[in-house]
């Protein structure tokens, strides 16, 4: 009789236990992003970050694009630090500067050349905007794509790989995969340069201002939150191939919660066969599974 009992209420531990555990698992966000993510017609990676806990879905190399921009700023904003350059510096654009081919918002501001910029605009409009001739003329001033890589490098993220240039990669669009990084180095690298010793509180602050200001990619990562959360933010889109592949679809960076904790994370599209409107309702949809992951936590509403 004692040992029926005894085994009657080992079992009914072990349901309750059992049941737990699938209620945990199936509230977990590594549950809702794998249960997202099958059967979806791309390869489509994620890192999420808070604190030192990684989430990672995939573990291949995904194509930067314009997420390779912060890296860009990076750089140069520890250039000027390094030199005790003012950000309020100005640089001299001559024609042969620049490329009237490529994607820049800049040249519809400044039409005639040569012209002068300060180093702060044209961060703003590399990042902000996403620039392509901005950015170039960045790589230049700051070195070139060779010391750019070795500069990521040197600050422990060696599996970033950063080859070509805007320039580079929009005349032979096969090269708008050989920048690239797994996304959990994405989301390492925009923690360090946000939270990490590269970079002064003053740095910091303008580099936070103008990822929160950008203004591409509204309809990815940003579009998936509460209105008025705050994310600081850098997009990344690619060109198509002949046969109307997506080479890559990004956006990554920081969101900061009701409370004040910050997660960052990075979802990077490659070689999708759906529409840039579908690829952004992916990330979309991604952006509020995780948003509403950490929101609830928070509220003791889920584990």
């Amino acid at each position: 009789m004692i040992d029926k009992i005894s085994l009657k209420i080992f079992l009914i531990s072990l349901l309750l236990i059992l049941l737990v555990s699938i209620n945990l698992y199936i509230n977990s966000l590594s549950f809702k992003l794998n249960h997202f993510l099958s059967n979806k017609n791309a390869q489509i990676e994620i890192a999420v970050l808070q604190g030192n806990k990684l989430w990672e879905f995939g573990n291949k190399k995904q194509p930067l694009l314009s997420v390779f921009k912060y890296c860009v700023a990076l750089k140069v904003l520890n250039k000027l630090e390094n030199e005790k350059i003012s950000l309020d510096e100005t640089i001299t654009i001559k024609k042969d500067m620049v490329n009237v081919n490529l994607y820049s918002p800049m040249l519809q501001k400044y039409t005639n050349f040569p012209f002068s910029i300060s180093i702060r605009e044209l961060l703003e409009y590399t990042i902000s905007q996403s620039d392509n001739n901005a950015c170039d003329i960045l790589i230049n001033y700051s070195g070139d794509t060779n010391a750019l890589n070795s500069f990521i490098h040197n600050i422990g993220f060696n599996d970033i790989e950063i080859l070509f240039n805007e320039q580079e990669m929009n005349t032979d669009i096969t090269k708008q995969y050989l920048n690239r990084a797994y996304p959990k180095d994405i989301v390492k690298l925009m923690q360090f340069g946000r939270e990490g010793g590269l970079l002064s509180q003053e740095s910091k602050a303008f580099l936070d201002k103008i990822m929160i200001a950008t203004t591409t990619g509204e309809n990815k990562l940003k579009r998936g939150l509460p209105e008025k959360t705050v994310i600081g933010h850098k997009t990344g889109s690619s060109s198509k191939t002949r046969k109307g592949i997506k080479i890559a679809d990004n956006d990554a960076g920081y969101i900061i919660l009701p409370d004040g904790t910050v997660y960052y994370i990075a979802v990077m599209i490659k070689d999708s066969k759906m529409s840039d409107e579908d690829n952004a309702k992916i990330i979309t949809e991604i952006s509020k599974i995780v948003y509403e992951y950490f929101y609830f936590s928070k509220q003791n509403l889920i584990m």
